[in-house]
């Protein structure tokens, strides 16, 4: 995580990721805080304490709980630590405390909207999870409330991390990406902090002390990271009797990382990738972080990537025959989605054209398609449509090419014709730009990237009944997606139905934890007349239900530090 950008986004995400204390490893090099002294960690902690009891106890595990697959090495058996011992937290409380973080991060300007790495993240986690349910693992199976319901999402960051957040919303640093070589690293990665969820790791944590905790971790880690740029004011934070706090809580997490890898791993197996991704990877960021680990306090690693789990990762690999999993093409699209994410200034720009240049001319198949992609994009984002055009077709054939029987890459890809509807609408081709889209949605039915490239192109034709028929339906059966009510929105806009057009609006705010906008967004639409009895009905509703929601997150604020 890039310390010296902005400090809001910082807050909003190190709150998540270090009071929750489930981030994935990887540190960037701004990292470099002055503080010395490490923290040593003792066997007898108190969360080691819980851990064993978890694992020892037969009421760790409800009785109706389906049986679990357990690894077995060298006749060794790894338990499955199941659910938590006590119910301090419930998965509803879970998804509750997880939307209130995400409603933080999301209006960020390092939350990435980019939608074709939205689709790939969550096609890859719905890939996942519908093997963690067929292997039966701890917590995938679960119905009703229960049931996780997960949303994966990028951050424009260009250091090497991954984190889990409460109820299954799970972050990725687009550098993790640019960094990976195959799709089977990434979803090593997502296995991993898909284990920390699914093993509710969050949850055992909120123990009768947790909050104290949580709020003395943060501002340890808060020091530490803010010493780079203030070394005094980060000494006072740093101040006070915080070192049992950290001991338990590091201690906690190093066990909760090797049940996490664990739990990775058969997911990972269980799915069809290459479980090979995993060693493969870390030992890469081992090599990385060994570099930007130097000068950083050790309780600041709070998840470390040690010797011993890259050893226990080759371990878990070697029970497995090989096999040959193909990288799909869309990988290395994503990777140049990935790198335009992060470039930011138009002097990055500069230089990721040189990048993307340098790529399409290697040797490598996924690496010349990358380069031409991502040549694409950014003479998109110029205004050069021919050129977009001929390097988009260009990362065509080579696709195509790299299909054939045998190859190591397979052909498909959403990337490219979300970028060829997108050129063809800035073009004037809305007709065409309509038909792509379209054909890509009933390919990909549960693509974000697609729904919004047909929605842009029915805008644009006029057929404004059409859109907003369609996004009715979506923001009624995903009424969490941002980006259906802000498009919504304007739909309503351009058939001129002001009363909903402010509605959706609100509801946009609200996703984003605007609650006073979204409240005067939904006083607008009531003030504002011409809406039926059905629609004026629903808005007093939602205006009432917001009002109780806002006063209801400002309690919870209270319990956090600010």
């Amino acid at each position: 995580m890039k310390l010296d950008k902005k400090p809001s986004f910082l807050w909003r995400l190190v709150t998540a990721q270090l009071i929750l204390t489930l981030t994935c490893s990887g540190l960037s090099p701004t990292y470099a805080a002055s503080v010395t002294g490490d923290v040593s960690v003792e066997g007898n902690s108190a969360a080691i304490q819980n851990i064993g009891r978890a694992m020892q106890s037969p009421d760790a595990r409800p009785t109706n709980a389906p049986t679990r697959t357990t690894y077995t090495q060298s006749n060794i058996v790894l338990p499955d630590m199941g659910d938590p011992g006590g119910d301090s937290l419930s998965r509803i409380d879970e998804r509750k405390y997880g939307e209130l973080i995400m409603r933080q991060i999301r209006p960020d300007p390092d939350y990435s909207n980019d939608l074709p790495i939205y689709d790939y993240l969550n096609q890859m986690e719905r890939r996942l999870l519908q093997a963690a349910k067929k292997a039966q693992l701890g917590g995938a199976n679960e119905q009703g409330s229960g049931a996780y319901n997960f949303e994966l999402f990028a951050v424009k960051d260009s250091s090497i991390n991954a984190f889990a957040l409460p109820g299954g919303f799970i972050g990725f640093h687009t550098g993790l990406i640019v960094n990976a070589e195959s799709d089977s690293e990434v979803a090593s990665v997502m296995g991993h902090e898909t284990g920390h969820v699914l093993q509710r790791h969050l949850a055992r944590q909120m123990d009768k002390q947790a909050t104290n905790t949580m709020i003395a971790l943060a501002g340890v880690l808060l020091g530490a990271l803010a010493a780079s740029r203030n070394p005094q004011a980060a000494a006072g934070l740093m101040q006070g009797g915080q070192a049992v706090a950290i001991n338990n809580q590091l201690s906690y997490s190093r066990d909760a990382e090797r049940e996490a890898d664990r739990i990775g791993f058969q997911i990972l197996d269980a799915s069809g990738y290459d479980v090979n991704g995993a060693p493969g990877f870390f030992q890469r960021l081992q090599k990385a972080t060994g570099i930007m680990d130097k000068g950083v306090p050790s309780y600041v690693r709070t998840h470390p990537l040690t010797i011993d789990r890259i050893a226990d990762m080759q371990d878990r690999a070697r029970t497995v025959p090989p096999r040959n999993v193909p990288t799909s093409a869309e990988f290395y699209f994503i990777k140049a989605r990935a790198r335009m994410e992060q470039a930011g200034t138009s002097s990055g720009l500069y230089d990721l054209k040189n990048t993307f240049d340098s790529l399409s001319k290697q040797p490598q198949a996924g690496k010349q398609m990358e380069g031409f992609y991502g040549l694409a994009l950014i003479a998109q984002r110029q205004g050069k449509w021919d050129q977009a055009e001929a390097d988009l077709q260009q990362a065509r054939n080579l696709a195509q090419k790299s299909s054939a029987p045998g190859s190591p890459i397979q052909g498909q890809s959403l990337s490219l014709d979300i970028t060829a509807s997108e050129l063809a609408l800035a073009r004037g081709k809305n007709e065409e730009a309509l038909q792509i889209a379209q054909t890509a949605l009933r390919a990909y039915p549960q693509s974000y990237a697609a729904g919004a490239a047909m929605i842009n192109a029915e805008l644009k034709l006029g057929r404004t009944n059409d859109a907003i028929a369609w996004l009715k339906a979506r923001t009624k059966s995903q009424p969490n997606e941002i980006v259906w009510w802000g498009m919504l929105s304007n739909a309503y806009e351009k058939a001129n139905n002001i009363p909903m057009r402010h509605y959706a609006l609100g509801e946009k705010y609200a996703l984003e934890g605007a609650w006073p906008s979204a409240i005067e967004q939904l006083r607008i639409a009531r003030a504002a007349g011409g809406s039926d009895f059905y629609q004026g009905s629903s808005i007093d509703a939602r205006l009432r239900e917001m009002q109780r929601q806002y006063q209801d997150e400002l309690k919870e604020n209270k319990q956090l530090p600010s």
